[in-house]
């Protein structure tokens, strides 16, 4: 009984102080896109990290087709092999990385549901508190600009 004890206490203590000695990564999660633009939201979006690579990649958990527009659960606009594949579950980001401190990202390409165009993320800032992000991103086209704001759900 006394050795059932003992083993029990130490496989939780060997768990628990493994699981505080990951640092916490504020960016894996789900957060709400917003286009700064038009203020209207784009998805929500499920950020998780590559342990290998460290980058950050994102697929979408839910889609708000834009004011007006039809809705379609299939991205119409997209371009190759996405086009006409089901939004949800669409990855949209990929190649995200981060800087030492974990605030400052870039490196990364957003894919956007709404007109189908590849972004190439140039920076993205987490605030103070960590739940809110505002991301610039250039289309690959060199046709547009994206000023997003994510914010942690």
């Amino acid at each position: 009984m006394k050795h059932k004890f003992l083993c029990t206490s130490a496989l939780f203590l060997g768990v628990s102080h493994s699981a505080f000695a990951m640092p916490f990564d504020p960016l894996i999660g789900t957060w709400k896109v917003i286009d700064d633009r038009t203020g209207y939201y784009i998805s929500d979006i499920v950020i998780r990290k590559n342990s290998k690579t460290s980058q950050y990649s994102a697929v979408v958990t839910k889609y708000y087709p834009l004011a007006g527009a039809p809705v379609s659960d299939v991205c119409s606009k997209c371009q190759g092999g996405l086009k006409d594949k089901p939004i949800f579950g669409m990855q949209v980001l990929n190649g995200l990385m981060g800087d030492a401190t974990g605030q400052k990202f870039a490196k990364g390409q957003w894919l956007n549901p709404q007109d189908g165009r590849v972004y190439n993320i140039n920076t993205a800032q987490l605030n103070a508190g960590k739940d809110q992000m505002k991301v610039q991103a250039t289309a690959k086209d060199a046709k547009g600009l994206s000023n997003m704001t994510w914010k942690k759900l």
